[in-house]
């Protein structure tokens, strides 16, 4: 079952062990996607990196296995 990072302890945790971390996204017609799978390059007050991309933390959901 996935673990959701909800907050910054859960992001920088996450982070530090080098963990794979899926970022799910919704659709303009509501459904919920898989935009990317990584290890955790840096985090903000307003995005998380993941392999080159930022990814807006109010509008993604980040998750590990």
């Amino acid at each position: 079952m996935a673990k959701p990072l909800r907050t910054d302890a859960d992001l920088f945790a996450a982070a530090l062990f080098q963990m794979q971390v899926s970022v799910i996204q919704r659709t303009a017609d509501d459904i919920y996607v898989e935009e990317d799978k990584g290890i955790i390059e840096k985090i903000t007050p307003i995005s998380v990196k993941l392999n080159g991309t930022y990814f807006v933390r109010s509008e993604s959901e980040f998750y590990v296995k």
